[in-house]
């Protein structure tokens, strides 16, 4: 998930970091990921740094492996589309020099011990699972209110409605036809100021429900509200696990995360709260909060269960907040397939 600093416009982040293409980072710690194009360096605190490696090969990575304590010195780039990361690479490698050499026996690589599930719950892991893995691709009309507060207020003032055409292939979404303010946009979604919401469409399943991940999943009783409809499950997960990890430029973190889904008599999650906290000092977060429902809509003349409405809420370090409530209405099949790929 890529979100960007409240106020922060990706142009100025781009002048910034066109502006200081001289100005070396230099970060300490194990190597967490090795490709031919770049690395991934995870720091004390548990941050992990992406940078691209250079064009021309640095002798020193050749004894290099993951797992290694290393020490890099970095610099700002010109953001640079990475498609097997699906995301952008804000830094590139300047030096790399070996601290500590970590032989691969001594690295850790302990599973999870699959749990011992009760027929309800083992019911709604097999069918959540399943859905998971074959996420339905569709079309529908996306409504959001943003809204946002300093670190001096807890009263929320609204920010903008942003409308569009949100396309869901494979649990990622796409957005056209963005509307601000009633008034059409040519900037694409990653361009708009202030927060962007993502995630909401699935993919948030596998992490909660997936024995191979270290969470702990257990029944909490009837859901509030619901006249026994529902059976609620609370789950907690550790730091650095399944979940989708945050993102900020170069930098991201994967927090501990807490919640419980509403599971319907059919086994399907139709309500998902999860809460990310605990986040490293030095992150530009501090919360997050994501709130999705689900519900039976008609395409075609067939059933399918997708998300109706979200909540998204976010912190940052610096106090600042954002709350954006979606609404997904029209839903729909694709007409064509294409591939979008975010353009600066």
């Amino acid at each position: 998930m890529m979100v960007w600093h409240p106020g922060r416009a990706l142009l100025v982040l781009l002048a910034l970091a066109c502006a200081l293409p001289s100005a070396a980072l230099t970060f300490s710690g194990k190597l967490d990921e090795l490709t031919p194009r770049s690395l991934a360096l995870r720091l004390a605190d548990g941050r992990v740094i992406d940078a691209l490696l250079p064009r021309t090969p640095l002798p020193e990575i050749a004894s290099i492996g993951t797992g290694d304590s290393v020490e890099t010195d970095c610099k700002r780039i010109k953001p640079v589309w990475e498609p097997e990361a699906s995301r952008y690479r804000f830094l590139e490698v300047t030096a790399i020099r070996l601290l500590v050499h970590e032989p691969p026996e001594h690295r850790p690589s302990a599973a999870p011990t699959p749990p011992a599930d009760d027929p309800t719950m083992a019911h709604a892991r097999e069918v959540n699972l399943s859905y998971a893995a074959q996420l339905p691709n569709y079309v529908a009309d996306e409504t959001a209110v943003r809204y946002t507060r300093d670190s001096a207020s807890k009263k929320w003032r609204r920010f903008d409605t942003i409308q569009d055409e949100i396309a869901i292939r494979g649990g990622h979404a796409t957005r056209q036809g963005i509307v601000r303010n009633g008034k059409l946009t040519h900037d694409a979604f990653e361009r708009l100021s202030g927060f962007k919401w993502s995630g909401g469409f699935g993919t948030e399943l596998r992490p909660v429900f997936d024995p191979r991940c270290p969470t702990r999943i257990e029944y909490a009783g009837d859901a509030a509200a619901t006249g026994g409809d529902l059976a609620e499950y609370r789950f907690e997960s550790p730091a650095h696990a399944c979940f989708v990890p945050f993102y900020f430029e170069f930098e991201r973190y994967n927090p501990a995360r807490t919640g419980h889904v509403d599971v319907d008599k059919r086994g399907r999650v139709v309500r998902f709260l999860e809460e990310a906290r605990a986040f490293p000092p030095a992150f530009e977060f501090s919360g997050r909060t994501e709130e999705i429902y689900w519900s039976d809509v008609t395409i075609a003349g067939s059933q399918h269960l997708l998300p109706i409405r979200a909540v998204f809420v976010v912190v940052y370090s610096s106090g600042v907040g954002w709350r954006v409530e979606v609404a997904y209405k029209n839903h729909r099949h694709f007409e064509a397939s294409t591939t979008i790929v975010p353009l600066l």
